[in-house]
């Protein structure tokens, strides 16, 4: 279900970075990365997928590669 959600939310968001291609009030890049983000946290074949774009990719990679390690850290417990 979760899954679901994240790829809807980031779908919605990479529609709105598209109109705002088109709008000049409307922020692009912001959206872009957040819709980055959902798509790191839905599954590791959107991750994949997001990757093999030719120019996105490697531009967005770092940034995908940080998120991602963050994503999978696990809490250490201090005793």
């Amino acid at each position: 279900m979760r899954k679901l959600l994240y790829r809807t939310i980031a779908g919605i968001l990479l529609l709105l970075a598209f109109v705002g291609v088109f709008l000049p009030l409307l922020p692009t890049v912001p959206f872009v990365l957040l819709a980055v983000f959902f798509l790191v946290r839905s599954s590791k074949r959107d991750l994949v997928r997001l990757k093999r774009v030719p120019y996105i990719g490697k531009i967005l990679y770092p940034y995908i590669k940080r998120v991602a390690k963050w994503n999978t850290q696990q809490p250490s417990s201090s005793t």
